[in-house]
């Protein structure tokens, strides 16, 4: 079933039955039973029960944090709860297990809920949705796991009683099996644990200042009447992060007009030290949507130049509109199109007004630089979105790697000659990155060269503000392909690489 359809049909629900919500728990009862179902995208999902007028910012908080915690720790809260039930996991009704999460999740990760609030309410939903032998039992479950002193340090203890270390790092920090096969065999255990380690973690929230709009003094003095929050500035102050709740600045007017937009530091990374974009310069931007990196190009160019940013999704096309109108930027066109198909991909030069226009013919277009944010398995951005660790076969990321070449192949014939073409993901996948990197190498043989970028200088521009947060101390081995790991900057992890067209 199509996604959006599938969230239609969820919004309905959430009004048809919108009475019968009486706590915040039920509603994450009612998220749980429906992310379960069909492994869609968490956070559409919670938005869409969340917002209702009458549900306060406190319950919407709390329903956000607690449906998101649950997911992010789904396989390790299962296996514990295996030692308590006498019947197995996969014989429990489907919503009492969802009841058993919810309630085990409270009992492990949260301090201040009473234990006879968790098991009372989970009781309730379990009686009201299910049955009264279906409260019983998770009545029984529940009050043996909160009856345990220290039972954060059993859970823990339990998970170390593994004896294979795959399975072990699995359970301990809720990651499919097959992934954390591929990272050790990509990297080692240590370096493993400590992926998955940061992207258990929320990352910071990073932002961008519109100094088309604004200059950053009057931003940073609107942040201060507006939010007590400690914020860190990085980037000659046109950038800034927050360590806590940054909410107040997203429904800020700042935000509202235009002033400042959200921005991961990773992204940031790649356009600035790898794109870096100049006035005057024409960049394609491949996979645009929703338009942040060809909006920092914009202000890196002053608006002077030309970006075409080109995505095959209408509605993600509309919100690349929708925020370069926000931020009164009018050097970047938006394109429909989809790359992977050759055809498809030369038509949107055929056929859009800009081209025909200015009577530019698809054979002779070359542009000064192409930036691709190509499609993947996304596992680098599984600290705001831990969805995204579940959501992904093993099979999925040799497609991915197809694709990617397939747009890389598609775009070359469009770069000049001295331009280069930036390869991105929010991935950390050696199949999805250094292979398709080596193969579009071998496809052109002497005519790319992978340009050496000065990462040491990333480290050392970023280490005052951001890789301090940090208590360990950092090894980075320098190479042509960059792997942003989580850990460097709590940041999403992704990787980026820059391709030199020498002839």
């Amino acid at each position: 079933m199509d996604i959006n359809l599938w969230l239609v049909i969820i919004s309905n629900k959430i009004m048809k039955n919108k009475k019968i919500f009486k706590n915040p728990r039920e509603i994450i009862f009612f998220i749980l039973n429906d992310y379960f179902k069909k492994f869609c995208n968490l956070k559409d999902l919670i938005n869409n029960y969340i917002n209702d007028p009458e549900i306060s910012n406190i319950n919407k908080n709390f329903i956000y944090n607690i449906s998101k915690g649950i997911v992010r720790n789904y396989l390790s809260i299962d296996f514990f709860i295996s030692f308590f039930s006498k019947i197995k996991l996969e014989k429990i009704d489907f919503k009492i297990l969802n009841i058993l999460r919810l309630g085990v999740f409270q009992s492990i990760f949260l301090d201040k809920v009473p234990n006879y609030s968790i098991v009372n309410e989970c009781v309730d939903i379990a009686k009201k949705h299910n049955s009264v032998n279906s409260g019983n039992f998770v009545n029984a479950i529940l009050r043996k796991i909160t009856s345990i002193e220290n039972r954060k340090t059993v859970y823990f203890n339990k998970i170390n009683e593994i004896k294979d270390p795959i399975r072990k790092i699995s359970i301990f920090y809720s990651f499919p099996e097959w992934i954390i096969k591929y990272w050790v065999e990509q990297y080692d255990i240590k370096k493993t644990v400590k992926i998955c380690k940061a992207l258990n973690e929320n990352p910071l929230t990073y932002f961008k200042i519109n100094t088309l709009k604004s200059d950053a003094e009057y931003v940073y003095n609107e942040i201060k009447n507006i939010s007590k929050c400690d914020f860190k500035k990085y980037f000659d102050s046109t950038s800034f992060s927050f360590k806590t709740n940054a909410n107040d600045i997203l429904k800020s007017e700042l935000m509202k007009n235009g002033f400042i937009y959200i921005q991961d530091l990773s992204s940031q990374i790649a356009i600035k030290y790898f794109l870096a974009p100049k006035e005057n310069e024409s960049i394609l931007d491949i996979c645009s949507a929703p338009g942040g990196k060809a909006i920092n190009s914009s202000i890196m160019m002053n608006n002077k130049g030309i970006i075409f940013a080109v995505d095959n999704n209408k509605k993600r096309l509309d919100l690349i509109k929708e925020n370069i109108k926000r931020m009164s930027i009018d050097n970047i066109k938006v394109i429909s199109g989809d790359v992977i198909d050759e055809n498809n991909f030369k038509n949107i030069f055929l056929k859009d007004e800009y081209f025909l226009k200015n009577n530019i013919n698809s054979d002779v277009i070359k542009f000064d630089k192409i930036f691709i944010d190509a499609p993947c398995s996304a596992f680098g951005t599984a600290g705001k979105n831990p969805d995204a660790k579940y959501n992904k076969k093993p099979g999925d990321i040799k497609q991915f790697k197809l694709n990617s070449l397939k747009i890389l192949t598609n775009c070359e014939k469009y770069l000049k000659v001295g331009g280069k073409i930036v390869f991105y993901t929010c991935t950390l996948s050696k199949i999805e990155n250094k292979e398709v990197i080596e193969n579009f190498l071998n496809l052109f043989k002497n005519k790319y060269e992978i340009e050496n970028i000065n990462t040491a200088q990333i480290f050392n521009d970023l280490s005052s503000d951001l890789k301090n947060d940090t208590d360990e101390k950092i090894n980075v081995e320098f190479n042509d392909i960059f792997e942003i790991m989580p850990y460097y900057f709590k940041s999403e992890g992704a990787t980026v690489c820059s391709l030199i067209k020498i002839k």
